[in-house]
């Protein structure tokens, strides 16, 4: 296929564009409404101005307005609804520039009024009115071809030129034609007072009946009317006698246009008689209404639009991101939702089930990415791909032309309406899942076993702040089992998700622990979701399962710890001995805090041994759960060395002869937030007095040393003051606070690993291991 079987491109003119016979212009339903306010209409009227005054001048002036992008719907797939026999022969759905065109078709119809009311006031006696008036006759035709379209017979044989899909429907035949949208009913009204020819006043345009507005916000119908006005009196403040601001549209002079030859000839193809010329410099009816006529001619016939038009919609939307770099592109959810719609029928959407789920979406979107359209394309897209992971295990990328693409294709798969409802509402529930559990793990389902839901609050917490996005699609599964589930499966349900919850971070943080960096992550998830569990089972995606189909959690600990044999990092002393060389720190700040919560779960300083930890009686302190993660107290990861050697020497020269030993987790501890960040640069002696004043046993204990620690210049502010006062048990604090031998390279190596170890008792049961 040849490149112009694809689309074509062709520079227009406004009258050559909106006047084609039999073309019709359709705004399909994604478009956003008419929204221009006055600085661009001015800045439309003004380059319109700034070209005819050209023109003077220069006999090749053109006023170029941008591309306008549309599909040339040949089987009018997007005209929704539609009578076919009814619809004009040549369709072009607008993709990009319906913003623009409206504005154009606006302007069409102020000028349209504004010579044809001046033109009735002509006197018709001399040769200068009636040459005038048969030119205001000659471009009024000429503007009405472009704001409707004469199908030549039926009780309403004229169309508007531009309509909006579902509210509007073109039709000859009374009782099928519909003009609901602002800018439909208005050409309509317009068109009626233009076909009038005993309506010699100003047009007066009636307000829609609100009863008649299908559910379109009455702002949008006022919008419009104002816009109109606005054109209206510029224009006439451009003809008129009264004093010009600097921002005023500026038109030629009757003179300067008497004068001209070049614009006589470019816009009428003749000079002007000379009694027209003379006339020109100071009749007061006929300058105003020769200038609005030059003016009229200039924009139907040196006005240009490029024209792109597309064989597919698909190619549509490639060419509108390529050229656009102003506008707001539509999201792939967006540009979906009429096909949802038509799918539905138009009379049913309003009380359907689809809609019911596509409102859950939008409000998702409009809450998460209403301050920018780049917000919007990236909150869609964050729904987009990990729905694709949830219904079929796809990996969609992020081109918005591939995220239209999949839509529609995963949508129009099975013909049966009620299956094409459950891909909707599986989209709907992963906007639920964003706002549920995944945006405030508080929001987890409840479960008899509290202790499961405070730790899978904490594993939810730790994989968003980790970017761990890849498991959303997955979760969402598990997550839309329990919202959906019956009344009798409601608890094991919920507590499956939370089980599923849990086993991911530990998933992560065994991985991500061993390796450092992702490692392919990503891809060990991606195949999940396709890997077949056994024969008539649910796979991990929904395919066409049902949305509370779901594997057992026990199924996905099971492929999950295959994967940690498959790398060699199954049993404890092989991860351990990874772990411990991994500067954990230098990749993720999340995975650091949730490895050492978990090394803190219920441990005790070790005595035999000071500087580490042991583990203790269970239910000492318990740091596997969501309040621990936002306990002030545990807040801040500390470096015991500084990352950089001090200038003094005051450290060991061993902990910084390998560069990734000091971010290895034996060299990190979590503190309260300290407001003297220069504490974390002292020497060894200063920060050992830091730990203990942070791990008093009591209030008495912990004053006394603070004030030692400040007697010895080391100040930690009024806020860890306060921490300190609480006398908070800090297990990997006070076993800091005992070593009262130097800080060096062996130490942190042992560290390194009996925190790992330690981390490793306390997440594998999360991923189903045995104690």
């Amino acid at each position: 296929m040849e490149t112009k079987e694809i689309f074509d491109a062709a520079p227009l003119s406004v009258s050559q564009f909106l006047s084609e016979t039999g073309q019709g212009l359709y705004i399909p339903p994604y478009q956003r409404a008419y929204s221009w306010e006055l600085p661009k209409i001015r800045r439309l009227l003004s380059d319109v101005a700034h070209g005819l005054d050209q023109l003077a001048e220069f006999e090749d002036s053109i006023c170029f307005l941008g591309t306008v992008i549309a599909l040339r719907d040949i089987n009018y797939t997007t005209v929704e609804p539609k009578y076919r026999s009814q619809v004009p022969s040549k369709v072009m759905t607008i993709i990009d520039g319906q913003q623009r065109m409206t504005t154009l078709l606006l302007l069409t119809t102020v000028l349209h009024e504004e010579i044809r009311v001046r033109a009735e006031k002509l006197t018709r006696d001399d040769e200068p009115s009636v040459w005038c008036y048969n030119q205001a006759l000659d471009v009024t035709g000429r503007l009405s071809n472009c704001f409707e379209e004469d199908m030549r017979y039926g009780e309403h044989r004229y169309y508007p030129r531009l309509i909006r899909s579902y509210y509007d429907v073109w039709s000859r035949n009374k009782g099928e034609a519909r003009y609901r949208s602002p800018i439909g009913y208005y050409l309509e009204s317009y068109g009626a007072y233009a076909r009038d020819a005993d309506a010699v006043k100003p047009y007066r345009h009636v307000p829609i009946d609100p009863d008649k507005t299908d559910g379109v916000d009455l702002e949008a119908y006022r919008h419009l009317d104002r816009m109109r006005d606005q054109m209206r009196s510029m224009l006439r403040k451009a003809v008129g006698a009264g004093v010009k601001r600097e921002d005023d549209i500026q038109l030629p002079t009757g003179t300067d246009i008497g004068q001209s030859q070049n614009l006589q000839f470019a816009l009428f193809n003749s000079e002007f008689p000379p009694s027209v010329v003379e006339k020109l410099e100071d009749d007061a009816k006929m300058t105003p209404l020769t200038r609005l006529i030059v003016f009229a001619n200039y924009l139907l016939h040196r006005v240009t639009v490029a024209v792109v038009t597309a064989k597919r919609e698909d190619y549509g939307f490639d060419m509108f991101e390529a050229l656009n770099t102003t506008g707001q592109p539509l999201t792939a959810i967006e540009t979906f939702k009429p096909r949802a719609i038509k799918e539905e029928g138009l009379d049913e959407w309003q009380e359907s089930e689809s809609k019911l789920h596509f409102d859950v979406v939008e409000a998702y979107l409009d809450r998460e990415g209403s301050s920018s359209a780049d917000k919007r394309q990236t909150v869609t897209s964050s729904v987009l791909l990990p729905f694709a992971m949830f219904q079929d295990g796809t990996k969609l990328t992020k081109r918005l032309n591939d995220q239209r693409r999949y839509l529609r294709t995963v949508f129009d798969k099975d013909p049966d309406i009620v299956a094409r409802r459950k891909v909707l509402a599986g989209l709907a529930q992963v906007a639920r899942f964003y706002e549920g559990p995944w945006g405030s793990p508080t929001k987890v389902p409840s479960c008899d076993d509290a202790t499961l839901r405070t730790q899978a609050g904490i594993a939810l917490a730790a994989l968003r702040e980790g970017g761990h996005d890849i498991v959303v699609g997955l979760l969402t599964r598990y997550f839309a089992a329990h919202r959906l589930s019956s009344p009798e499966t409601v608890e094991s349900s919920a507590r499956q998700f939370l089980l599923a919850a849990r086993s991911c971070a530990a998933f992560y943080a065994l991985w991500r622990g061993s390796f450092g960096s992702t490692a392919g992550i990503d891809g060990v998830y991606r195949s999940l979701m396709t890997h077949v569990v056994e024969e008539g089972m649910p796979r991990f995606a929904r395919f066409e399962r049902d949305l509370t189909e779901v594997p057992p959690v026990e199924a996905l600990q099971s492929y999950l710890k295959e994967q940690l044999r498959s790398e060699g990092i199954y049993d404890k002393q092989q991860w351990v001995a990874r772990a411990a060389l991994t500067p954990v720190y230098q990749h993720s700040k999340p995975l650091t805090r949730l490895l050492l919560l978990a090394a803190s779960q219920n441990s005790t300083p070790d005595s035999a041994t000071p500087g580490l930890v042991v583990r203790g009686k269970s239910g000492l302190l318990e740091t596997l759960e969501l309040d621990r993660w936002n306990d002030e107290a545990f807040a801040t990861i500390e470096h015991v060395a500084p990352q950089a050697p001090s200038s003094n020497g005051s450290w060991n020269a061993d902990l910084y002869e390998d560069p990734e030993l000091i971010n290895r987790i034996g060299n990190l501890t979590l503190l309260p937030a300290v407001e003297n960040a220069s504490a974390s640069n002292r020497a060894w002696h200063l920060k050992r007095l830091m730990f203990r004043a942070l791990s008093a046993a009591t209030v008495e204990e912990a004053e006394k040393t603070l004030a030692d620690a400040e007697a010895q210049g080391l100040r930690l502010g009024s806020g860890a003051g306060e921490i300190v006062r609480q006398a908070r048990y800090l297990p990997l604090v006070a076993a800091l606070a005992q070593r009262e031998e130097e800080w060096t390279a062996e130490f942190v190596e042992a560290r390194s690993q009996r925190l790992c170890s330690l981390a490793w008792d306390a997440l594998t049961p999360w991923l189903g291991f045995e104690p």
